[in-house]
């Protein structure tokens, strides 16, 4: 089998965890011939005849489109390989502002940029796509593989599925099914909202009900509940389960519905002040891939 992989508006984090295989990338490949890889080989063009692409990154400028068309056009299975291409990743942020104000800002008025011109490069650079988008928003996606990064395994897992003609299966069920941390079984109440730096958690008990945004409730499970396990608040890098429409519209719905739930009365004011910035809360990962993409005011 024949595989090509490559990446776009990334930080290569995702090939660095296919390395992260270790021995068991060497057992892989000897049933894959690996023709273009940007991180283990220096080979400019992509070939022909590639069984399966593994494309990591999103859509940020026409560059990028043209590479995943080629890919497209010349693999017969494609797989978006993190979170980066199946929903836009933390680069989708950018979405909330237009290019010329992400442009005035990196060129122009950042202090550390030496511009004493103020101009904006534009010869020889790709022009911006007018948003960040995911992979399946320009090409046809055979699968997905979520995560920032995928776990090694689960790459591994996916990979050895299609080398036997199978079919790559995902956990569909969130986070929270495999965080060994105690849950209440009244159900949720979430006293008050905590930033991750305030007070110091219970090590046992789950963190969204001592108040930390953990996103576990809108996350796809996969990854071993690794951060809450270690009294991080997951970050929802994941993104939905298949019974998630908009990650983190679901996450808001849990916290909304859930928030002093054992109060007859709850100020709406208060959550809203204390949640802040919601959008980075809620749609860190997959705001280009969410209901509402990008700022609706442009």
């Amino acid at each position: 089998m024949r595989i090509a992989t490559t990446w776009l508006c990334c930080c290569s984090g995702c090939h660095v965890s296919m390395l992260d295989l270790h021995e068991r990338l060497l057992k892989l490949f000897e049933d894959v011939e690996l023709v273009h890889c940007p991180v283990l080989m220096d080979v400019k063009e992509i070939p022909d005849d590639v069984d399966v692409a593994l494309i990591e990154g999103g859509i940020r400028n026409e560059e990028n489109v043209e590479v995943a068309e080629e890919l497209r056009e010349k693999a017969e299975v494609v797989v978006a390989l993190g979170t980066c291409a199946c929903y836009g990743g933390v680069p989708g942020l950018a979405n909330l502002f237009s290019n010329e104000e992400l442009l005035e800002a990196v060129y122009v008025e950042t202090a550390s940029t030496e511009n004493e011109e103020g101009t904006i490069p534009s010869e020889g650079v790709p022009e911006l796509t007018w948003r960040v988008h995911p992979f399946s928003d320009v090409i046809e996606v055979d699968y997905e593989l979520p995560g920032c990064p995928p776990e090694p395994d689960r790459i591994a897992e996916v990979l050895e599925a299609i080398l036997e003609g199978e079919e790559p299966e995902l956990p569909g069920y969130n986070l929270c099914e495999e965080c060994p941390r105690e849950k209440r079984e009244e159900g949720l109440i979430i006293p008050e909202i905590r930033r991750p730096v305030e007070g110091e958690p219970d090590p046992d008990r789950c963190l969204l009900e001592q108040g930390y945004l953990c996103m576990g409730p809108a996350t796809r499970a996969g990854c071993g509940a690794r951060c809450p396990k270690a009294g991080v608040p997951c970050t929802g890098c994941a993104g939905p389960t298949d019974r998630s429409v908009d990650q983190g519209a679901r996450m808001l719905s849990t916290i909304a519905s859930a928030f002093r739930a054992d109060e007859d009365e709850v100020d709406p004011g208060e959550l809203v002040e204390r949640l802040r910035d919601p959008v980075s809360w809620f749609c860190r990962f997959t705001l280009p891939a969410s209901l509402i993409p990008f700022r609706v005011d442009r």
